[in-house]
């Protein structure tokens, strides 16, 4: 009989597995591992944020020097008239330290808050409303969010983000915005809890400022229409839940606590 080499049907040492797939296998127990790593510390900047003290979060603001935004001389009865709103409300808020207001030049209708107890307003916020009230509830909304520190709590999350990934690679530079939208994904329920959380506290502080919650929907009344032009998956992906999803959520509220509309007053002519 004669030899014919050949190689043995079965070998240990040989993958019969295409290489991609075992790549891909790596790659997406690696991705869970980081995904689960990054929401863990997400939940202990929670627990941290929690027992933070106001002088921790001042010396924090200190140490990151956060830009604080200049007086813009052409907002400035703009900015003292929210100012004196903020103020107003700082007690039924449970704000026990000061709030600075300031007013940004930006077409959005946004506002939001940064560390050192200031809140940004941008100044196409007002063409949305049309009373003190309806304002006050914005700023009532943001101060819940400072007594709260969810702007702390999105800080630290993002911070998470750029540490594991410069951990894991070296270089958080490129890898944080490949991490980011996947926890985006994970975070968004969670803001949009904090947001709907913001919102019932804004109600608690218009009741107490004005006697009643008259203005409370005003703002997202106005955002309604274009909000329902945007895509479902928006809604899912966003932050913060739909305007219309607001006022369902902001009317069940009221009429579970008995709440009671009152007669707003009229935005001053700036």
């Amino acid at each position: 009989m004669k030899y014919r080499s050949a190689l043995p049907e079965h070998n240990d040492n040989v993958s019969h597995e295409h290489p991609l797939k075992d790549f891909l296998l790596i790659l997406g127990g690696l991705s869970l591992a980081v995904l689960a790593l990054v929401w863990a510390l997400g939940l202990a900047v929670d627990l941290v944020v929690d027992k933070m003290s106001p002088a921790t979060e001042a010396r924090i603001t200190e140490w990151m020097a956060l830009e604080q935004p200049r007086r813009d001389p052409a907002f400035a009865a703009r900015e003292a008239w929210l100012q004196s709103l903020a103020d107003g409300m700082r007690a039924c808020a449970g704000v026990g330290g000061p709030v600075q207001v300031r007013m940004r030049q930006a077409g959005d209708a946004n506002a939001f808050v940064m560390p050192g107890a200031t809140v940004i307003v941008h100044s196409g916020l007002l063409a949305h409303l049309r009373s003190e009230n309806g304002m006050s509830f914005v700023l009532a909304h943001e101060l819940s969010h400072l007594v709260h520190r969810d702007h702390m709590r999105a800080l630290g999350r993002s911070l998470v983000i750029v540490a594991a990934a410069t951990m894991l690679t070296g270089d958080g530079s490129w890898a944080a915005g490949l991490l980011a939208p996947a926890e985006h994904l994970g975070q968004s329920y969670h803001s949009r809890e904090r947001e709907t959380a913001a919102d019932m506290g804004a109600l608690r502080i218009l009741q107490c400022r004005y006697g009643h919650i008259g203005g409370a929907t005003e703002f997202f009344t106005s955002l309604r229409t274009k909000d329902a032009q945007a895509p479902a998956l928006t809604h899912y992906l966003a932050s913060h839940p739909s305007a219309q999803a607001r006022i369902e959520a902001l009317e069940r509220a009221i009429r579970q606590s008995g709440l009671q509309g009152g007669s707003v007053r009229p935005l001053p002519g700036l």
